[in-house]
């Protein structure tokens, strides 16, 4: 076996790693969402979106993206150091801005439309703590190349966070259920994730201000242009739930929420672990090599064969799969869904090796892309707001998104030395196959059949997708062999 395909499998084997855990907590999440979605209305879901929304904008500012230098330095005290110095920010930036929310809570809720909204900006700080420590172990033990202890506190986070909804429900359904079920998931993966770092105390005793001093200056771009970029996405992210609010209701931001979290669950936990993985490995051939290209290369290939069928599956079937599974009433968040797939699918690319943007210290390029992003979704929503159409706005919106996602993909691939005609080969090699194994799920619905035969023919079509993209790919053939034997007798 060659050094680059060892690499590589080693990489495809922490990658499994993480998604091995995040398969078992998304599996477990889409399986009681169902329940879920039968306890509380999409107003409720609406209200909890609103609350999701502001919490994770303050979370990403609360280190000042610190967190990604901390898999940078060549030694772990320095990065032990980075540690603690996010630790502080957290502390710091949570109570400042948890607590001005909180004095502004009936301001805020009248502006969003949705006066229940304040009454659950009170656990602000708490989340905005959480949110952010979890952030920033996730690093550290990505450095330590500890992806084992962060699938289990995957798992643990979905498995209590669904638990605590589902029991709030039962009892008393109201967003207050929704949101303490999210700390929850919280609070119980960090108490993992805490255990995970308990052979690494002495580097932290180690840990002095000078250093950290010289560290946050030397890391200075990450807060300068890294933060600003990184709440900038965020913003651009959190603004249609935002802005639908306040132009609609807190029930079509429900159907929104509900068809993120469903084209999220399957392409993020996926989407996520190779990102995290991919940070440290081109990381690690930075310094060794100075050069990105073959693995840029490669993993962009797999992420395109990953996540393109999924989402044609999703533009031809989503409302039905979302009215059958998630109850008659979300129908119209799988109408929500088809619309916002192909924005969703070209950010699954582009999210995981938009990493590249620190480990090239080019910060500066991801802040100018995510203000641009983040400028023309305020205009097309305000502009599909005040026409006064949710379905128009979202197109609107999506397209927004293809537009510039598609842009950041091809400007990833240059920077890398990846050529463009190499990476619109790839994609266009791996469009025909999925093109024609999605057409018999066309005729079936063409058709009219029932919706049995409709997603018994989705299982096999897929099954046949991935088939072929297994067999074409000599890593993942050889780790998918590996599954197997791992599981026989």
């Amino acid at each position: 076996m060659s050094m680059s395909t060892l690499k590589m499998s080693r990489f495809i084997t922490n990658v499994l790693k993480l998604v091995s855990g995040s398969v078992v907590a998304q599996a477990l999440g889409i399986l009681l969402v169902p329940i879920i979605t039968r306890l509380y209305s999409p107003g409720d879901y609406g209200v909890f979106q609103l609350f999701l929304a502001i919490s994770s904008i303050l979370a990403v500012l609360s280190c000042l993206s610190y967190q990604l230098a901390i898999m940078l330095p060549k030694e772990d005290e320095d990065s032990a150091n980075l540690v603690v110095l996010c630790l502080k920010l957290i502390c710091v930036i949570s109570v400042i801005s948890g607590g001005g929310f909180i004095f502004l809570s009936g301001w805020v809720g009248e502006v969003l439309n949705t006066p229940d909204l304040s009454k659950y900006l009170v656990f602000l700080p708490v989340i905005v703590f959480l949110n952010g420590m979890f952030l920033v172990l996730n690093y550290w033990l990505s450095r330590r190349v500890r992806f084992g202890a962060i699938a289990t506190a995957q798992v643990a986070n979905s498995v209590s966070s669904k638990a605590v909804q589902i029991g709030a429900g039962i009892g008393s359904a109201s967003p207050l259920g929704l949101v303490l079920g999210l700390i929850a998931g919280y609070g119980v993966a960090l108490l993992i994730m805490l255990r995970g770092i308990r052979e690494d105390l002495s580097l932290f005793r180690a840990v002095n201000p000078s250093r950290i001093r010289q560290l946050a200056i030397r890391y200075k771009r990450f807060p300068l242009f890294t933060s600003w970029s990184t709440v900038a996405n965020s913003v651009s992210l959190q603004v249609a739930p935002l802005m639908l609010a306040s132009f609609f209701s807190p029930v079509v931001v429900g159907f929104y929420g509900m068809a993120q979290t469903i084209i999220n669950m399957p392409m993020s936990f996926i989407g996520s672990a190779i990102g995290q993985v991919f940070f440290q490995k081109a990381s690690e051939e930075k310094n060794r090599t100075g050069s990105v290209k073959t693995i840029v290369r490669e993993i962009h290939q797999r992420l395109i064969s990953i996540g393109l069928f999924p989402i044609l599956i999703l533009m031809i079937i989503g409302e039905e799969l979302f009215a059958l599974v998630l109850g008659a009433q979300w129908g119209t968040a799988g109408e929500y869904a088809c619309i916002l797939a192909p924005w969703m699918f070209l950010v699954f690319i582009a999210s995981p090796l938009s990493t590249i943007f620190s480990v090239l210290e080019k910060q500066s390029v991801g802040l100018a892309f995510n203000l641009m992003v983040l400028l023309s979704r305020i205009t097309v929503l305000y502009v599909g707001g005040i026409y006064g159409n949710p379905v128009i706005t979202l197109v609107l919106y999506s397209l927004t998104g293809v537009f510039f996602w598609g842009w950041m993909n091809l400007y990833i691939l240059k920077i890398s030395g990846v050529s463009y005609r190499d990476g619109l080969e790839d994609f266009s090699r791996f469009l025909l196959v999925a093109l024609a194994a999605v057409i018999p799920l066309v005729i079936v619905k063409y058709l009219s059949l029932s919706l049995y035969i409709l997603f018994i023919v989705t299982g096999i079509v897929t099954c046949i997708y991935y088939a072929i993209v297994i067999s074409r790919d000599p890593v993942l053939k050889k780790e998918f062999k590996g599954i197997l034997q791992g599981a026989g007798p």
